[in-house]
């Protein structure tokens, strides 16, 4: 069983589809089915042992804002122009009611599992590590070669900077995702849970170390500026202390290596603006901001930014502006003198924005209830400095989003929160008799 654990949680991070026939189905997809999978054997074990189980307090708190969440989140979905794209989710993006349905599943069920069985919580910890050791090498040859996507169409290209499976030249090094982002956050998120792992005993010095060796610098080989920010404040966070001078050396890297990626970038710097060094981020939170206002309790359903602005005026005859009024919701009507093309991106790319726009003002306030309870447990936590992974994904939603292809790593750690302080006591006596190492406070 343990070694079944490890399996699946480094498949979480590294699964991909090579013959699929779209991003979604190529990166997202098989991640998610591996998540269906890890909730349904943790449901199998629950179920064999459920006369044994004991369940917390917390937990059922935990199980009532997810039940709040998921309902509004369901009023969004029955009300959006677009149902199915909010019940599934953006082909890509992924995250679906559906799939925030498996996100409760995953992080309940896990907390349930590790308090009748807390030796799992190592296999947990080495399949990510192992997983996040395995992204990181598929990063350098990408740097080497940006035609490299690990995919069947690998090598062949539709344009001189456009891979056949649509990856840009300008996306890579991709790893084994679909974006360069989303490859930096799961580096991030892997760098920083090795470091807890280490702090806590449920990995090895030598994992650890071979771990941060090689998530680090592909981490900064994928030049995102706000999940190197999220590993360099998380780390501070973590280290703080008697590890004072690391936290210097990685503050001082981390600045440097955000100012060169920020001022390398093709800006115009005869007129510099906050637009252009946001990465054009500014122009979408404001049409999420016209957005919300049309739709304000409820939302336009999940992956809201997608489905409020499904098109947008061809750029190169009119300025990208977009009233919601001149649009209708049947593509079919959309007035023949207007030249459209479809939206870039189906996220605002900033959390409380695209919170709000796909579930509405009470859907943001439930998920920041949801958040907020599941951070108040990690800083109460026996376990030391969980509470920086999610500290490390928040900084990075910031100016991105969440998106089927990781968000359950940033869940898996929340579910450690919920569990009890005695169920990791007993786990550490037992480890203790049988002889491996002791825990002393």
């Amino acid at each position: 069983m343990k070694t079944l654990y490890t399996i699946l949680f480094a498949l979480s991070i590294i699964l991909i589809n090579p013959w699929g026939s779209s991003r979604g189905l190529i990166w997202t997809s098989p991640k998610v089915l591996i998540i269906w999978l890890i909730v349904g054997v943790n449901i199998a074990l629950l179920w064999e042992q459920r006369k044994a189980l004991t369940i917390p307090r917390q937990w059922k708190i935990s199980l009532i804002l997810w039940t709040i969440f998921l309902s509004i989140g369901a009023i969004s979905t029955l009300q959006s122009p677009f149902p199915l794209t909010s019940f599934f989710g953006q082909d890509q993006m992924g995250d679906g009611w559906l799939y925030w349905l498996l996100i409760a599943a995953f992080t309940l069920s896990n907390s349930l599992l590790l308090i009748l069985h807390p030796q799992l919580i190592n296999s947990q910890f080495q399949g990510l590590l192992i997983g996040g050791i395995i992204l990181s090498l598929s990063i350098f040859p990408q740097i080497i070669d940006w035609r490299i996507d690990y995919t069947a169409t690998m090598g062949q290209i539709i344009r001189a900077d456009v891979n056949a499976s649509s990856i840009f030249q300008g996306q890579q090094p991709i790893g084994l995702y679909s974006h360069r982002g989303h490859a930096a956050i799961v580096l991030t998120l892997i760098a920083i849970t090795a470091i807890v792992g280490w702090f806590g005993r449920f990995t090895a010095t030598k994992l650890t170390a071979i771990t941060l060796i090689l998530t680090v610098p592909a981490l900064l080989l994928t030049s995102t500026r706000s999940a190197i920010l999220g590993l360099m404040v998380a780390s501070v966070y973590l280290l703080r202390g008697k590890y004072y001078k690391i936290v210097a050396g990685i503050a001082l890297m981390g600045v440097i290596a955000i100012a060169i990626m920020t001022v390398s970038r093709p800006l115009d710097w005869s007129k510099p603006s906050i637009a252009q060094i946001m990465s054009s981020r500014s122009p979408m939170w404001t049409l999420s901001a016209r957005g919300i206002k049309k739709r304000p309790l409820f939302g336009w359903g999940f992956d809201g930014f997608g489905i409020a602005y499904p098109y947008i005026r061809n750029p190169q005859l009119t300025p990208i502006v977009v009233n919601l009024d001149d649009f209708t919701y049947n593509y079919i009507n959309i007035k023949s003198e207007i030249s459209t093309r479809e939206i870039p991106t189906y996220k605002a790319h900033n959390w409380i924005l695209d919170t709000t726009l796909s579930v509405g003002i009470l859907g943001l306030l439930a998920a920041i209830a949801l958040w907020g309870y599941y951070v108040c447990l990690a800083l109460n936590s026996s376990m030391r400095g969980i509470e920086a992974v999610a500290i490390a994904y928040l900084i990075f939603t910031v100016t991105w989003f969440d998106c089927a292809q990781y968000a359950h790593i940033a869940w898996w750690i929340l579910s450690l929160a919920a569990v009890k302080s005695a169920s990791f006591t007993r786990f550490y006596r037992f480890r203790s008799q049988s002889g491996q190492w002791v825990i002393t406070n």
